[in-house]
């Protein structure tokens, strides 16, 4: 079963994060993987093991019996109320947050649901969310601590447009995750694919940049490093260039916590298939193995998962079908994602999206040498990995 021998060398102790009010013993924070990959279980893992665990809120009560716009925001708010109260029972009250998409129709109501279950922070992309501040004061309770705030962006640029707008009325952000579109796995944050590989789009430029800014500005906010960090070494490199701390996503995902079946997780480990960069309905490009369903949406195939349930602000799809009931359209340009996503995590794995990282083809090597929990997965994270013949 073993191709080699692992050999943890542990060096110089990883640095502590503060975030806000908050601090974890590692720098290192889990990913919010949607569509109830990252659910309380594996959240309160990587909590319980000194990182900042963090569910992803987006289409946690989606199932093939959710009954139009309405059924899914009511399945939505019990499964992300369910989620938080158990990491945070789970962990003992440790560094559970969410991540929620500005990008989704539910957004103002997942943010209500983690301000009034006491999520300790919230991060957001997938659009800039620069009404959030005004948001969590709207549901906060008198005396109640907020969670705390955490953008994230994929540029110095877009950094520095939430710090203002979000300054003028009295707010800091926590802390920044710059998420690179050149390595990360989902939704990557520019609108143009020919953007994903340039140099001014890369954690090396970037992080820097936005750190310069922040400190010219007076404040002192971490920097979270995200997308392509896979091991201790990368973790290194990011503190470096002046990160405070990483978020992974990926290299969690053929975990025993990962909310997903065990046909998605294996379909990921052993995966021989390209990771390519597709067109998403909502409105960016992402990052995917590519599938039977990848290459049908590639050739330009109708294809119907079944009926809209109204998940995204943007969605191609939905406008897609609209304009064939009214102009006989025969061919829609694009595809319902919360069903694509359903599907492979629910174990079919060949009639959806199957996000990864751009290092998603190194899972493998985790299941040769067992590193099958949350658990072992971060010992080897805060050490320095290397396979030994």
């Amino acid at each position: 079963m073993f191709s080699g021998i692992i050999l943890l060398i542990v060096s110089e102790k990883l640095p502590s994060l503060k975030i806000g009010r908050l601090e974890a013993e590692t720098p290192i924070v889990l990913g919010g993987m949607s569509s109830g990959l990252t659910r309380s279980a594996i959240a309160a893992a990587v909590a319980n093991e000194g990182g900042y665990g963090t569910i992803g809120g987006v289409g946690l009560g989606f199932t093939l019996e959710t009954k139009g716009h309405k059924g899914l925001l009511t399945a939505n708010e019990i499964e992300l109320r369910r989620e938080i109260h158990d990491a945070l029972e789970m962990s003992n009250d440790g560094n559970i947050g969410v991540n929620l998409m500005v990008a989704t129709t539910d957004f103002e109501e997942s943010v209500k649901i983690a301000v009034e279950e006491k999520a300790k922070y919230i991060v957001s992309g997938a659009g800039l969310p620069l009404s959030l501040p005004e948001m969590v004061e709207k549901y906060k309770v008198s005396g109640q601590e907020k969670p705390e705030l955490i953008p994230i962006v994929s540029s110095a640029r877009a950094g520095e447009l939430i710090l203002k707008r979000w300054s003028r009325n009295g707010v800091i952000p926590a802390a920044f995750v710059v998420e690179t579109p050149n390595t990360a796995g989902g939704h990557l944050g520019v609108s143009n694919p020919d953007d994903i590989g340039k140099d001014n789009y890369s954690l090396e430029t970037v992080v820097p940049q936005l750190v310069e800014n922040i400190e010219n500005s007076g404040y002192d906010i971490p920097v979270i490093a995200a997308g392509g960090v896979w091991d201790r070494e990368d973790i290194d490199k990011m503190l470096k260039i002046g990160a405070r701390g990483v978020q992974l996503a990926t290299r969690f995902i053929a975990t025993e916590e990962c909310n997903a079946s065990q046909a998605f997780k294996e379909r990921h480990v052993y995966n021989t298939d390209p990771i390519i960069i597709m067109k998403s309905p909502v409105g960016m490009p992402g990052r995917a193995i590519e599938n039977d369903f990848m290459r049908r949406v590639e050739a330009g195939e109708e294809i119907d998962l079944g009926p809209c349930v109204n998940c995204l602000r943007v969605c191609e799809h939905r406008e897609s079908r609209k304009l064939k009931n009214q102009k006989k359209i025969e061919q829609l340009s694009s595809f319902c994602i919360i069903r694509a996503l359903y599907n492979v995590h629910e174990g079919d794995v060949e009639n959806g999206i199957l996000f990864t990282g751009s290092n998603g083809n190194r899972l493998l090597a985790d299941w040769e040498h067992e590193i099958f929990t949350t658990s072992q997965v971060m010992q080897a994270l805060k050490g320095t990995e290397r396979n030994g013949k």
